[in-house]
């Protein structure tokens, strides 16, 4: 790579995090000892920065030591490639110079694998309010570049799941940060990428997260239209777990709906395919899928249908179920207020549905 892309791709990551800052030229230019006109050359790659410019960059960003590792990776591919993607992880853009560097192959696939767990093991431990930007940062900014970037047919497979699997993280961390029409996007976007990646599962784990999205948000018709969808995949690739899952979702709909006949019958058939999954290697994202998340679907259900008693009863359940980790188990936690709130309700008891 020329010294003059390297500029480039310098000055182009220098201004995705000024702009993402909110700062304007001058003022940021005044704040790093420099002209408007200088700044303008650096991030158009016309110019290199002065080492005590890079300081005053590094500092103005925060990035802590990357730009200075940027410019100076020269002929390293491997190591530019190291550096962006952290860059990205701060809202930087990464330029198509960069990104386009070589094929894609197994390691680059493997990083964005374990990038994800990564960034799948901060929004367990501190939710999707705290990890909503460095996720939705590395999918658009690393992870989506990659499929218009060479591969082989082979590789696709793989390429295509790791990053829908990304996106259906984006969605979820977006979904807690409040932006329902940025979880609706990644959500769809995750779809699509599992659909080309010719994962059913995926496929179909996505439409049953869109259908719970729709259901919290109180769209009842949207949210059954979604998990029956979601139940005549997970039916057509005889997923016991992901057909359990699919009818909690859709119970959960009827709920909304106010359907209370048809809720009771759906957890009870929920509940004899959870009985039949056997997920000892399953994928991480079903792993908050276990008995704390099924009682506190069920609560959720039956809070809404108005059973006011045995919903107090499942939310005891899952709390009593609940670990500190995955995410899932401790977003269950949320139920155990309607169980505190009902001095009442039945205590250390199983609850009865009664039969539809």
């Amino acid at each position: 790579m020329t010294a003059d892309v390297n500029r480039l791709i310098f000055g182009r990551v220098v201004r995705s995090l000024r702009e993402r800052a909110e700062r304007g030229r001058i003022e940021f230019a005044e704040a790093c000892h420099t002209s408007p006109s200088h700044l303008r050359n650096i991030e158009n790659g016309h110019k290199s920065p002065s080492p005590a410019l890079l300081e005053d960059l590094e500092r103005e960003l925060d990035t802590q030591g990357l730009l200075a590792d940027l410019a100076t990776c020269g002929e390293n591919s491997m190591r530019r490639r190291i550096v962006l993607q952290s860059l990205a992880l701060l809202g930087a853009a990464i330029p198509e110079a960069a990104s386009s560097e070589g094929t894609i192959g197994t390691a680059q696939v493997d990083v964005v694998r374990s990038m994800t767990a990564t960034l799948r093991g901060i929004d367990s431990l501190h939710g999707g309010t705290h990890a909503s930007h460095s996720i939705t940062a590395y999918l658009h900014n690393v992870a989506l570049p990659m499929l218009d970037q060479p591969h082989t047919s082979k590789l696709k497979t793989d390429l295509f799941s790791s990053v829908a699997e990304l996106a259906l993280l984006a969605g979820w961390s977006a979904f807690d940060a409040g932006v329902q029409s940025s979880a609706r996007a990644c959500f769809a976007q995750a779809l699509k990428l599992a659909g080309e990646a010719n994962n059913p599962e995926l496929a179909c784990e996505t439409t049953i997260a869109i259908s719970n999205q729709a259901a919290i948000l109180g769209d009842g018709p949207r949210a059954v239209t979604a998990a029956q969808a979601a139940l005549d995949a997970a039916e057509s690739i005889s997923s016991p777990a992901l057909k359990g899952e699919a009818r909690m979702a859709l119970a959960h709909g009827e709920a909304v709906n106010g359907n209370t006949a048809t809720v009771a019958r759906l957890i009870t058939q929920a509940s004899r395919d959870m009985d039949r999954a056997d997920r000892p290697d399953g994928p991480a994202w079903i792993s908050h899928v276990g008995n704390a998340w099924f009682e506190g679907r069920i609560a959720q259900c039956l809070h809404l249908t108005g059973d006011r008693t045995n919903a107090a009863a499942a939310a005891e359940q899952t709390a009593a179920n609940a670990r500190p980790l995955p995410r899932g188990n401790v977003l269950n936690l949320g139920h155990m207020p309607w169980s505190c709130s009902r001095p009442t309700a039945p205590k250390k008891q199983p609850y009865t549905l009664a039969k539809p």
